[in-house]
């Protein structure tokens, strides 16, 4: 696990991939974009870090279960695009808004199609008759327009939420490109209500606002104490009055 910083957008860099690899390093885990963060990798990155794993002979590995609900042209192509050799790992519970259903997919290079097989064979066999029904419907051209509609709505929740908190002075030192969550900095209005770090301002909003946030530890080690995630995967009604019980708290 390597820390990241809002310079970097919260994803890993190749200068950090080649400083971390060792002798039992095998490849690359990544995830664009992210959950806590939101954020993506850049692409020309992307391509660097690439370059790193494959002169070390190792696998790029990408998760892009939210791959669907990106906002902004530069960051919504797959990895793909750059090198057949990246796996890709998805899904259908985000964009396709089929949360629960345990249905997704890994795209890898042929060679590997065979060891995959057989890792998912001794794992789940397949998944659900009525999974595979359900996905098959996601393409229909409605649902598909259903599904664009919902993103539109997703990135009109984010270009509202996060100005608001950010007047709040809740800051989000990168603006999220995908998915959607807001990692916001929490220092000021912690202090702001007499408590210290991310877990103790997390339960005084729930005391004094009734709004329910995820601190910082549940995502690992990289300054958990300093930021908050919330989700606005809610209703825009509901996120406004979220806003409005914290400008009650905050001032």
């Amino acid at each position: 696990l390597l820390p990241t910083t809002a310079a970097e957008r919260y994803q890993l860099s190749a200068d950090k991939v080649r400083a971390a690899w060792g002798a039992k390093t095998r490849g690359v885990l990544l995830a664009s974009p992210s959950n806590p963060t939101g954020t993506s990798i850049a692409p020309d990155e992307l391509r660097r870090i690439h370059d790193v794993v494959r002169s070390h002979d190792g696998i790029t590995m990408i998760d892009e279960i939210y791959l669907g609900l990106s906002y902004e042209e530069e960051f919504g192509h797959t990895a793909l695009a750059i090198d057949d050799s990246i796996i890709s790992i998805n899904s259908f519970s985000k964009y396709f808004n089929m949360t629960g259903w345990r249905l997704g997919w890994m795209v890898v290079p042929d060679a590997m199609v065979p060891v995959v097989e057989r890792l998912a064979q001794n794992l789940f066999i397949c998944a659900s008759t009525v999974s595979q029904h359900a996905a098959l419907a996601c393409f229909e051209a409605e649902s598909i327009a259903e599904y664009e509609r919902r993103r539109a709505e997703f990135k009109a929740r984010r270009d509202f939420f996060i100005p608001a908190l950010q007047s709040l002075g809740l800051n989000v030192p990168v603006m999220p490109d995908g998915a959607f969550y807001a990692w916001a900095d929490c220092t000021q209005a912690a202090q702001q209500l007499g408590v210290n770090g991310s877990w103790d301002f997390a339960f005084e909003l729930m005391r004094r606002a009734h709004i329910a946030v995820t601190p910082g530890r549940d995502f690992g080690a990289a300054e958990p104490e300093r930021f908050i995630r919330f989700s606005t995967a809610n209703s825009m009604a509901q996120l406004q009055e979220s806003v409005s019980r914290l400008r009650t708290v905050l001032g």
